[in-house]
């Protein structure tokens, strides 16, 4: 099998004026669905199942499709108009809601027709992810990648405020069919904001080039992720790992705060709200001024943060210290998923930067899919939840601190990664 040439990195093209403003609307939107999602799912399967191995068997059932096709997600993206396939994408996953609105409405919610949800849902989320990323440094310069992608983070956790909490009050007052239908809303209008919008730039072979040349193309992909920038293996590994150890996390922080504090599904969601608060203003002031350097040390001390957020969350079992944990976690990944999306815009050559920000998802996913398939066999079983936050947390902060300890090590002694 011929493989294809490494690219070498160009600047991208620029987008008409405007169009990022329509991209990031759309992003949000789609965004305050998925928020809206992530809890409404977990407190449905507590009403339906009512354990914590429920909750994350439907959780892994979520992240599976996606380590399947984060990888032919970035072929795709890659291959076509980026922008069209995102749209598609967001057509694909109002039409699942839909339809699994009409099937709840028939007959019962279930834990199985939940995850069937999942599966479905799962198999457009890695795609429109890697059209996305993809796209993205088409639509801003390459100078103000960082700050684009603090921007979008901040209307992320902007979600992550408000999403829960219509999320807790959906599930508490609505039928849970009701929260469904609700969703499919979402995800029609960032359909309908990227309504004629292409991307500035043309996909480098057409997409019906055939299977062998689809290969050759996630070849190619996979030979810079072995032997291209060391930085970018980095990031994988140590997102691979930190989906691993926190694979099952948001079900284990819901099922603490229902089974363990014993709130209603309202106050679950406000929580929720709360500790995105701080997250909005680190993602505000990164999107003003975000530094476009020293991406795997602040990657490092992110997951470091992240970990002593949850292993303190294992250990003290307050209202208060959810909250404050919740909050150090969210401001965590804020930080981290920032440089990492830039990192990767900025060392990846254009033309291979949907494959490869597909296959990252995809190795990461796959860390978070196995994290979440082992707490569904070990909770309540080998495991209290108590117990898995606090050797989840440990082994972040570990990982966080060998991270940033061994990259600035190497830049002092003149060695960058980068």
């Amino acid at each position: 099998m011929t493989i294809q040439p490494i690219p070498k990195s160009r600047p991208p093209a620029a987008a008409p004026a405007g169009r990022f403003a329509r991209l990031w609307t759309a992003y949000t939107v789609n965004v305050a669905g998925d928020e809206f999602y992530v809890l409404a799912v977990p407190l449905i399967v507590y009403q339906v199942g009512g354990t914590a191995a429920a909750m994350s068997l439907v959780y892994a059932c979520a992240l599976l499709p996606q380590v399947i096709m984060g990888v032919w997600g970035g072929v795709l993206a890659d291959r076509q108009d980026r922008i069209k396939l995102l749209r598609l994408c967001y057509l694909c996953s109002a039409l699942v809601l839909l339809l699994v609105y009409a099937v709840f409405s028939a007959t019962r919610v279930s834990v199985g027709g939940l995850a069937t949800m999942a599966v479905l849902l799962g198999v457009m989320a890695p795609v429109a992810a890697a059209s996305f990323d993809s796209a993205l440094p088409h639509f801003v310069p390459h100078h103000a990648l960082a700050r684009a992608n603090a921007a979008t983070e901040a209307s992320r956790t902007a979600c992550v405020v408000l999403g829960p909490a219509v999320a807790g009050f959906a599930v508490g007052h609505l039928a849970p069919e009701q929260a469904v239908l609700f969703n499919s809303v979402s995800f029609v209008a960032a359909y309908l904001l990227l309504y004629r919008i292409a991307s500035p730039t043309v996909p480098v072979e057409p997409a019906h080039g055939g299977l062998a040349s689809q290969w050759r193309d996630l070849a190619t992909g996979l030979r810079y992720l072995m032997t291209g920038n060391a930085a970018v293996r980095i990031g994988v590994l140590t997102s691979t790992v930190v989906n691993f150890v926190f694979g099952a996390y948001e079900p284990m922080v819901v099922y603490r705060m229902r089974h363990g504090l014993n709130l209603g599904a309202d106050t679950v969601g406000l929580v929720f709200a709360v500790s995105g608060v701080t997250s909005v203003a680190v993602a505000l002031l990164l999107s003003w001024k975000a530094p476009s350097r020293g991406y795997l040390v602040v990657m490092g001390l992110s997951a470091a943060l992240q970990g002593l957020a949850v292993a303190g969350l294992g250990v003290f079992t307050s209202l208060g210290a959810v909250i404050t944990a919740q909050v150090a976690f969210a401001t965590g990944t804020v930080l981290y998923t920032v440089y990492w999306r830039a990192m990767r815009q900025t060392v990846v050559p254009g033309e291979l930067l949907g494959r490869v920000a597909g296959t990252c998802r995809s190795i990461a996913y796959g860390g978070a899919f196995l994290g979440s398939s082992v707490s569904a066999v070990v909770l309540n079983r080998f495991l209290g939840v108590d117990t898995a936050l606090l050797l989840a947390g440990l082994v972040s902060t570990a990982l966080g601190i060998t991270v940033a300890g061994y990259v600035w090590t190497r830049t002092a002694s003149g060695k960058g990664v980068l």
